[in-house]
Protein backbone atom coordinates (compact mmCIF):
# COMPACT_ATOMS: atom_id res chain seq x y z
CA UNK A 1 0.00 0.00 0.00
CA UNK A 2 2.60 2.52 0.90
CA UNK A 3 3.90 2.07 -2.81
CA UNK A 4 0.81 2.89 -4.34
CA UNK A 5 0.41 5.78 -2.10
CA UNK A 6 4.11 6.89 -2.76
CA UNK A 7 3.34 6.74 -6.75
CA UNK A 8 0.02 8.43 -6.18
CA UNK A 9 1.40 11.34 -4.55
CA UNK A 10 4.71 11.63 -7.00
CA UNK A 11 1.77 11.50 -9.65
CA UNK A 12 0.31 14.26 -8.30
CA UNK A 13 3.85 16.51 -8.17
CA UNK A 14 4.15 15.47 -12.25
CA UNK A 15 0.58 17.07 -12.79
CA UNK A 16 1.44 20.24 -10.88
CA UNK A 17 4.64 20.65 -12.02
CA UNK A 18 3.26 19.86 -15.31
CA UNK A 19 0.42 22.41 -14.84
CA UNK A 20 2.88 25.08 -13.35
CA UNK A 21 4.83 24.63 -17.07
CA UNK A 22 1.75 25.49 -18.68
CA UNK A 23 0.57 28.83 -16.99
CA UNK A 24 4.42 29.83 -17.05
CA UNK A 25 4.36 29.32 -20.92
CA UNK A 26 1.01 31.13 -20.97
CA UNK A 27 2.31 33.99 -19.06
CA UNK A 28 5.20 34.54 -21.73
CA UNK A 29 3.47 34.58 -24.31
CA UNK A 30 1.21 37.37 -23.18
CA UNK A 31 4.19 39.01 -21.91
CA UNK A 32 5.96 38.79 -25.29
CA UNK A 33 2.58 39.55 -27.13
CA UNK A 34 2.42 42.81 -25.20
CA UNK A 35 5.43 44.34 -25.65
CA UNK A 36 4.93 45.10 -28.98
CA UNK A 37 2.04 47.26 -28.24
CA UNK A 38 2.44 50.75 -29.34
CA UNK A 39 -0.84 52.11 -27.42
CA UNK A 40 0.18 55.10 -24.95
CA UNK A 41 3.64 55.92 -27.29
CA UNK A 42 2.60 59.25 -27.23
CA UNK A 43 1.57 59.60 -23.79
CA UNK A 44 4.42 61.64 -21.66
CA UNK A 45 3.66 60.94 -18.19
CA UNK A 46 6.19 62.25 -15.75
CA UNK A 47 6.73 59.27 -13.95
CA UNK A 48 6.58 57.13 -17.36
CA UNK A 49 9.83 54.97 -18.36
CA UNK A 50 8.72 56.44 -21.57
CA UNK A 51 8.93 60.04 -20.34
CA UNK A 52 10.31 62.59 -22.86
CA UNK A 53 11.44 65.02 -20.06
CA UNK A 54 15.51 65.87 -20.41
CA UNK A 55 16.65 66.05 -16.62
CA UNK A 56 15.16 66.08 -12.92
CA UNK A 57 16.05 69.56 -13.22
CA UNK A 58 13.95 69.98 -16.05
CA UNK A 59 10.82 68.33 -13.96
CA UNK A 60 11.45 70.61 -11.14
CA UNK A 61 11.91 74.29 -12.74
CA UNK A 62 8.39 73.68 -14.65
CA UNK A 63 6.81 72.79 -11.34
CA UNK A 64 8.28 76.09 -9.89
CA UNK A 65 7.38 77.75 -12.92
CA UNK A 66 4.31 76.48 -12.92
CA UNK A 67 3.26 77.55 -9.12
CA UNK A 68 4.63 81.00 -9.97
CA UNK A 69 2.78 81.55 -12.58
CA UNK A 70 -0.04 80.46 -10.85
CA UNK A 71 0.32 82.47 -7.83
CA UNK A 72 1.04 85.79 -9.69
CA UNK A 73 -2.33 85.12 -12.00
CA UNK A 74 -4.40 84.70 -8.75
CA UNK A 75 -2.89 87.34 -6.72
CA UNK A 76 -3.83 90.95 -6.93
CA UNK A 77 -4.87 93.93 -4.65
CA UNK A 78 -7.33 97.17 -5.34
CA UNK A 79 -4.15 99.11 -4.04
CA UNK A 80 -1.54 97.87 -6.53
CA UNK A 81 -3.57 96.31 -9.18
CA UNK A 82 -1.74 97.76 -11.95
CA UNK A 83 1.98 96.32 -10.41
CA UNK A 84 0.21 92.92 -10.13
CA UNK A 85 -0.96 92.80 -13.24
CA UNK A 86 2.15 93.64 -15.12
CA UNK A 87 3.93 91.24 -12.56
CA UNK A 88 1.45 88.40 -13.46
CA UNK A 89 1.75 89.14 -17.32
CA UNK A 90 5.87 88.81 -17.42
CA UNK A 91 5.10 85.25 -16.38
CA UNK A 92 2.38 84.29 -19.42
CA UNK A 93 3.09 83.35 -22.95
CA UNK A 94 1.21 86.42 -25.55
CA UNK A 95 -1.89 84.74 -26.32
CA UNK A 96 -2.31 83.93 -22.00
CA UNK A 97 -1.71 87.67 -21.63
CA UNK A 98 -4.44 88.01 -24.14
CA UNK A 99 -6.95 85.83 -22.08
CA UNK A 100 -5.61 87.49 -19.06
CA UNK A 101 -5.95 91.05 -20.05
CA UNK A 102 -10.14 90.16 -21.04
CA UNK A 103 -10.48 88.46 -17.52
CA UNK A 104 -8.85 91.10 -15.68
CA UNK A 105 -10.42 94.34 -17.39
CA UNK A 106 -13.67 93.76 -15.57
CA UNK A 107 -11.63 92.78 -12.26
CA UNK A 108 -10.42 95.94 -12.20
CA UNK A 109 -13.34 97.69 -11.93
CA UNK A 110 -14.81 95.77 -9.40
CA UNK A 111 -11.31 95.07 -7.12
CA UNK A 112 -10.94 98.71 -6.74
CA UNK A 113 -14.85 99.76 -5.89
CA UNK A 114 -15.03 96.87 -3.17
CA UNK A 115 -11.36 97.03 -2.07
CA UNK A 116 -10.87 93.57 -3.14
CA UNK A 117 -7.59 91.94 -1.94
CA UNK A 118 -6.75 88.29 -3.27
CA UNK A 119 -3.76 86.48 -2.07
CA UNK A 120 -3.09 83.32 -3.41
CA UNK A 121 -0.76 80.83 -1.68
CA UNK A 122 0.64 77.48 -4.07
CA UNK A 123 0.47 74.64 -1.53
CA UNK A 124 1.79 71.44 -3.37
CA UNK A 125 2.49 70.86 -6.82
CA UNK A 126 2.03 67.68 -9.12
CA UNK A 127 4.11 67.19 -12.40
CA UNK A 128 1.51 65.28 -15.04
CA UNK A 129 3.48 65.65 -18.42
CA UNK A 130 6.57 67.32 -19.21
CA UNK A 131 9.07 67.46 -22.35
CA UNK A 132 12.18 69.75 -22.32
CA UNK A 133 9.90 72.48 -23.83
CA UNK A 134 6.46 72.65 -22.16
CA UNK A 135 4.49 71.09 -19.09
CA UNK A 136 1.69 70.40 -17.37
CA UNK A 137 1.21 70.73 -13.45
CA UNK A 138 -1.55 70.36 -11.70
CA UNK A 139 -1.08 73.49 -8.54
CA UNK A 140 -2.94 73.17 -5.68
CA UNK A 141 -3.69 77.22 -4.28
CA UNK A 142 -5.14 78.35 -1.54
CA UNK A 143 -7.06 81.60 -2.45
CA UNK A 144 -8.36 84.23 0.92
CA UNK A 145 -10.31 86.75 -0.26
CA UNK A 146 -11.38 90.07 1.57
CA UNK A 147 -13.08 93.08 0.62
CA UNK A 148 -15.49 95.90 1.64
CA UNK A 149 -18.45 93.55 0.00
CA UNK A 150 -17.59 90.30 2.31
CA UNK A 151 -18.47 90.48 6.35
CA UNK A 152 -15.33 88.13 6.75
CA UNK A 153 -12.60 86.99 4.31
CA UNK A 154 -13.07 83.24 2.08
CA UNK A 155 -10.59 81.02 1.35
CA UNK A 156 -11.24 78.86 -1.49
CA UNK A 157 -9.07 75.92 -2.87
CA UNK A 158 -8.46 75.75 -5.80
CA UNK A 159 -6.61 73.02 -8.16
CA UNK A 160 -5.37 74.36 -11.40
CA UNK A 161 -4.19 72.34 -14.75
CA UNK A 162 -1.49 74.69 -15.77
CA UNK A 163 0.33 74.44 -19.07
CA UNK A 164 3.99 76.07 -19.58
CA UNK A 165 5.98 76.75 -22.28
CA UNK A 166 9.92 76.95 -22.48
CA UNK A 167 10.75 80.21 -23.68
CA UNK A 168 13.83 82.14 -23.19
CA UNK A 169 15.54 79.49 -20.75
CA UNK A 170 12.19 80.23 -18.44
CA UNK A 171 9.00 78.92 -17.79
CA UNK A 172 5.77 80.70 -19.14
CA UNK A 173 2.26 80.11 -18.55
CA UNK A 174 0.45 78.82 -21.77
CA UNK A 175 -3.06 77.77 -20.37
CA UNK A 176 -4.48 78.06 -16.93
CA UNK A 177 -7.66 75.65 -16.67
CA UNK A 178 -9.24 75.57 -13.25
CA UNK A 179 -11.04 72.06 -12.25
Amino acid sequence: MTNVTGGMTTQRWIVALAALVVVAAVALVWVVRDAGDDSGVDVSSADSADAVVASSVVKESARVGAAEGARAAYSYSWRSLTYDKAAARRLMTPAMRDRYDRTMAGVSTSSRGDRRVVSAQVVDTALVTASPTSARVLVFVNRRTSGDDLDRPTIDLDRVLVTVQRVDGGWKVSELDAL
